[in-house]
């Protein structure tokens, strides 16, 4: 039952915003009524207003909201845009950045139930079209209903009240931006992230999880959201000077819902400020990176609880490979709960990066880059073996230039990109496609290009894991550009058409490390493919793991990685070429996915580079 309390009279001399037009007007109606009447009893029956302004003083005395917010943060009559229409809210409050959290519609009392159904919709259309908007009331004087908006902006549930003044927020002190004397190494001043800390993101999915009845995987999407407005909001107060406050922060908020009111809007800000610098540098990148338009879908609830989890934490300042393992203790629940398909586990991850050794001058791809592990186990990769010698702009060349992902599930790109982020930076590179396109959509990608050929064979590196087990016919590769392997085929497994595709993107020369079904390798029916690889690539290696490899993540097919190494134009290889063979029996964990003594990766990668030289 709301609070609102009882319906009463207020004057019409004692009425707030006096000199607006409505207001006026309602006053103009409720003179002629008592010079009609005698009195004022009975006009709410006739005149709006006179509910209206019930409501706000129930705002100031029931609700505890501060007086002087009357005309700043509680207004009326505000315009809410609804496509190409606009309308006007009966009252809003809004939050610090001056942007409605909360609406209420009332009308005249004793309204039809049809008047006060259609103002219940009415309610419904303003929170739906504002996205920091998320709680509503609808009130006849006599007859009240409170709205939250849900996950899904056009559903709704009823809920018992508006959100009080102060009532749920704790926070004591401003954050605001300090920094230690003589401490160089932070830009923030806000806490950083250690070993005893490294729960914080897992915390923060916890509550994700439990208070919006979210599955792991979701949780993770909308905390990749939290943590990429959480990141752009340090970087901003960093460009300000010392004592300027954070805005990612609950203190002197009115209440739960006005801090997720704040957070959403510096989501927002963040993903236009995204999109207005990185599309004037990238060609199609709203189109292709622009995976953060979707809104926080978190509630109110959630994303205060989270909020005030994070808030005391630097994202940008707590070292990278701190930031990492703190991720990937969020994204083992949601692997778990079913992503499973878009994962490589990390002991194969480390094999592939540490056969294909990359280097801070090469271009890096993963055609399907899932959430982009392998891209940050070849950056952190570089920053171990050259990280000392390169030069802070051979640094920053490389994080922000050099490693490339395609993508097809917006909601993986968006992990990606957060998981990029958290490693300090290079997420601007991770496009929201199919990989498996005709190559003018990818025009960004050829204009890396520097001698104006539209040719997509560029990357020097390529790591990936492309995903199994899906027949593509013919009707479908059609539509996918042509490829030599599906060429007068009716179908063919995804796999292979994910191999060919790399091949495509690898320059002569460029080496690939790949992870494939064995029987690629091995069956009778895939001679096809081995015959094909012959003539464009060295075999280099084929590393063979066993059945449980990605048994804790739902697969149970057999597989191996296969490292590659393109072939120049004109050169064959030849039968005489010897290709390095390892049966990795001992991956460092078990069928289950628990840990297990006696990995053999680090002994089958020197193996293999006593073995191997590259041509």
């Amino acid at each position: 039952m709301a609070t609102i309390g009882s319906f009463n009279l207020i004057p019409p001399d004692q009425w707030l915003f006096p000199n607006h037009g409505d207001v006026i007007d309602g006053k103009r109606r409720a003179q002629e009524w008592y010079d009609a009447k005698g009195s004022h009893e009975g006009a709410e029956w006739q005149i709006e207003e006179f509910v209206r302004q019930w409501a706000l003083k129930q705002l100031l005395d029931v609700y505890s909201y501060p007086p002087e917010w009357i005309g700043e943060r509680i207004i009326i009559e505000e315009s809410v845009k609804m496509g190409s229409t606009e309308k006007q809210a009966d009252i809003s409050i809004k939050n610090g950045n001056r942007r409605t959290f909360l609406y209420i519609e009332v009308k005249k009392r004793g309204a039809s139930d049809d008047e006060f159904k259609e103002a219940e919709r009415q309610l419904e259309t303003y929170l739906a079209a504002t996205h920091t908007a998320t709680i509503g009331l609808v009130t006849d004087g006599d007859r009240v209903k409170t709205l939250r908006k849900k996950i899904d902006p056009n559903d709704f549930d009823y809920i018992a009240d508006l959100p009080s003044y102060g009532l749920e927020v704790r926070a004591k002190v401003q954050l605001v931006r300090e920094i230690p004397k003589g401490d160089t190494s932070r830009s923030t001043g806000l806490r950083l992230l250690d070993n005893d800390y490294e729960r914080v993101l897992f915390d923060c999915h916890s509550v994700a999880r439990d208070v919006d009845g979210l599955h792991a995987d979701e949780a993770l999407d909308e905390i990749c959201k939290v943590i990429y407005t959480k990141i752009y909001d340090e970087r901003s107060t960093t460009k300000q000077p010392e004592g300027t406050a954070f805005r990612f922060q609950t203190y002197g908020a009115s209440n739960a819902s006005e801090v997720a009111s704040n957070i959403r809007v510096i989501y927002e800000e963040a993903r236009n400020a995204d999109i207005e610098v990185y599309s004037k540098r990238i060609p199609g990148y709203e189109r292709s990176r622009g995976v953060f338009k979707t809104q926080i879908r978190l509630s109110d609830a959630a994303l205060y609880r989270v909020a005030e989890r994070l808030q005391d934490f630097s994202l940008i300042d707590t070292k990278a490979d701190i930031k990492g393992r703190a991720f990937q203790k969020v994204l083992g629940p949601a692997i778990r709960a079913g992503m499973g398909q878009y994962f490589t586990p990390d002991p194969i991850v480390e094999l592939a990066v540490n056969a294909i050794q990359p280097k801070a001058s090469e271009l890096i791809l993963d055609p399907f880059c899932g959430s982009a592990h392998f891209l940050t186990k070849s950056l952190q990769y570089v920053l171990d073996k050259q990280g000392a010698m390169l030069t802070p702009h051979d640094l920053h060349e490389f994080k922000f230039f050099h490693l490339h992902g395609i993508e097809k599930s917006d909601r993986m790109v968006r992990i990606a990109m957060t998981d990029m982020m958290l490693h300090d930076d290079g997420h601007t590179n991770i496009r929201n496609q199919d990989a498996l396109l005709s190559f003018d959509n990818y025009p960004d990608i050829i204009a890396l290009r520097d001698d104006g050929q539209e040719d997509p064979s560029l990357f020097d590196v390529i790591v990936t894991n492309p995903p199994f087990g899906s027949i593509m016919r013919q009707e479908t590769m059609e539509m996918m550009g042509r490829f030599v392997l599906g060429h007068k085929k009716k179908s063919l497994p995804l796999e292979i058409l994910g191999l060919e595709r790399s091949i495509q993107f690898l320059k002569p020369g460029g080496r690939l490390a790949i992870v494939l079904p064995e029987h690629l390798m091995k069956g009778k029916s895939a001679l096809f493919v081995r015959k094909w690889l012959e003539t464009v690539v060295y075999v280099k290696g084929i590393f063979f793991f066993p059945e449980e490899a990605f048994t804790p993540f739902g697969a149970m097919v057999k597989t191996c990685l296969c490292i590659l190494q393109k072939l120049p134009p004109g050169a064959k290889s030849h039968i005489n070429d010897k290709t390095f063979l390892c049966e990795v029996e001992n991956l460092g964990y078990d069928a289950t996915g628990r840990a297990k003594g006696g990995s053999e990766i680090a002994a089958a990668v020197d193996a293999f580079h006593r073995e191997v030289t590259w041509a």
